[in-house]
């Protein structure tokens, strides 16, 4: 091997780690910790009970026309249904009845993580605008219903209205 090659290999094996660690500052500390740190879920009372949520109080959902292993919501339903993504095995919080046996994940077609509950891959609805709304409860959207899920891995389901085949009103929009 020529001096040039050998300078090269060592300058390459140099070169790498630190364009990784310049990416990172790039994106920001908050980007950093969003890729190491695992997605947290929680509970929050709703109308309907307590409920699972994201770690910043959304309702978190599921989709009746998911198979298990596999999301059915992608493109324009994806943008309305957000998937609930992690980087790392979900946490569910302490003391909020999250049972973490339940807390997994699959990959999406995109070869992103998306957390499940109970086999369930969890959305937040894009309408729900502050902790505790269930905006998006017994919704028929993207060919299925969208439940808010309780502790045990269910779906909680409307008392009225047909055991939730009318849309909320603020859904009928889509």
């Amino acid at each position: 091997m020529s001096q040039l090659e050998s300078a090269a290999r060592a300058s390459a094996r140099w070169i790498a780690p630190f364009a990784a660690v310049t990416a990172l500052f790039a994106l920001g500390a908050g980007a950093l910790a969003a890729m190491t740190k695992p997605t947290l879920v929680t509970t929050h009372q709703s109308k309907r009970g307590k409920v699972l949520a994201a770690a910043n109080g959304h309702a978190l959902y599921m989709f009746t026309a998911d198979k298990t292993g596999r999301s059915n919501c992608s493109g324009s339903c994806a943008n309305t249904w957000l998937p609930l993504l992690t980087s790392a095995r979900p946490t569910g919080a302490r003391n909020s009845g999250v049972n973490s046996k339940l807390l997994g994940t699959i990959k999406r077609s995109n070869r992103v993580l998306q957390v499940t509950y109970n086999g369930h891959p969890l959305y937040a609805f894009a309408r729900d605008k502050t902790a505790g709304q269930i905006n998006g409860e017994g919704a028929n959207q993207f060919g299925g219903h969208w439940y808010v899920v309780n502790t045990n891995g269910n779906a909680v389901k409307p008392k009225s209205g047909g055991g939730g085949t009318v849309c909320h009103p603020l859904c009928q929009s889509y």
